[in-house]
């Protein structure tokens, strides 16, 4: 192991509504983890599948708890056990907490360190001039003295950075909690949410030194190539820093905690034709006052999605990716066809079969719509 893997929590309680946020460090997190927590604490809590968020870091260097994805890394049923015996822990834990009366301080920043692959036929590749959304979003929550209490940050990217991936890591998201526990306090709970990062990696850092990779690039192009352990330690630090800076800096909005929480359900049929009966893909807004927003999908979505979703919702919008049983990659109308890997290539991997129906971008802008509405 590289550095540890963490779950961190956060409950939020107003007069009628509770809120409950889980994150893990994992490739993907299941209905199941979110169904059992549900079960163990939900009606103690006053939890419900719209109020509580379980969400992945989708961190590709930590052990796998998704049975339905073998090909993308087996699952060790003792270790998925584990893992939601822990969160049913944590949270339960926090429910035995006094509740401290807390506000919260909302804070954006760009981070502007990282570019988006591109297509060339089917090669993976840098795409300097593709969609990028360079937004940090960074929620403080504090006590009456301004201490404190939890912070939660969002930022679209693909943890698939760290060099030695034989080892277990948290990539780029425990690099970033770690500096924010020195800025803010050892102890302090630091929940990630990963945004629409379907399409999104790290770049890479300087030209290489390989003889044949210069050769082939000279043909084909630039290519992503893996980061030394050198170049993603500067690469991660440097996020990092980037990240406590948004923290330290100036005020956007002071709130105070006035929830509404949402949930949506869609047949997976109604974007993939031929996909199999009975499968959904989960909307879910939480909405911690009515100008700033959590909206989250059960989907691998690229970073488009992002804009278009801004439009549609009011106020401050945090994308969130990777909630809930991921069914796979969410691509936008113009990408069907290229036979890339968002639109087509990932299925088999992922255990899906069929296409993507043409007005699948009309589908989710109208689960949005419903949503939020």
């Amino acid at each position: 192991m590289a550095d540890p893997l963490e779950l961190n929590a956060l409950l939020l309680r107003a007069p009628g509504q509770a809120v409950a946020i889980v994150t893990a460090d994992l490739l993907f997190v299941t209905a199941e983890l979110k169904a059992r927590l549900l079960e163990a604490v939900g009606p103690k809590l006053g939890l419900d599948e719209a109020s509580l968020l379980v969400a992945a870091s989708h961190t590709h260097t930590a052990p796998a708890v998704d049975a339905s994805k073998p090909r993308l890394g087996v699952c060790d049923p003792a270790y998925a056990d584990l893992v939601a015996q822990k969160s049913v822990e944590l949270l339960g834990r926090l429910g035995t907490i006094d509740p401290v009366p807390c506000h919260i301080d909302y804070r954006t920043g760009s981070a502007d360190h990282r570019r988006r692959p591109g297509r060339r036929g089917v090669r993976t590749a840098p795409n300097p001039g593709g969609p990028r959304d360079e937004t940090v979003h960074l929620l403080t929550f504090s006590d009456q003295t301004d201490r404190p209490i939890a912070v939660l940050w969002s930022y679209a990217c693909h943890p698939v950075g760290f060099p030695a991936l034989t080892r277990v890591s948290a990539d780029f998201p425990g690099v970033v909690r770690h500096a924010l526990r020195e800025s803010h306090g050892a102890e302090l709970p630091v929940l990630f949410l990963q945004g629409f990062a379907g399409d999104v990696r790290p770049r890479e850092t300087g030209a290489t030194t390989r003889f044949t990779r210069r050769l082939l690039e000279l043909v084909v192009g630039p290519l992503f190539a893996p980061f030394s352990a050198a170049q993603y330690a500067a690469w991660a630090g440097s996020l990092a820093d980037r990240v406590v800076g948004v923290a330290r800096g100036a005020l956007r909005t002071r709130r105070p905690f006035a929830p509404v929480c949402r949930r949506e359900r869609v047949a997976l049929s109604t974007l993939v034709a031929g996909a199999t009966a009975g499968r959904d893909v989960t909307f879910q807004r939480l909405s911690l006052d009515p100008g700033l927003h959590l909206v989250a999908v059960s989907a691998e979505p690229v970073t488009a999605y992002g804009a278009a979703l801004r439009r549609i919702c009011p106020g401050a919008v945090v994308p969130v990716g990777y909630i809930d049983s991921v069914f796979g990659y969410l691509p936008t109308g113009g990408m069907l066809g290229e036979r890339g890997y968002e639109d087509s290539a990932f299925m088999q991997p992922f255990g899906l079969s069929g296409r993507f129906r043409p007005d699948v971008e009309g589908v989710v802008r109208a689960a949005w719509e419903r949503l939020i509405r």
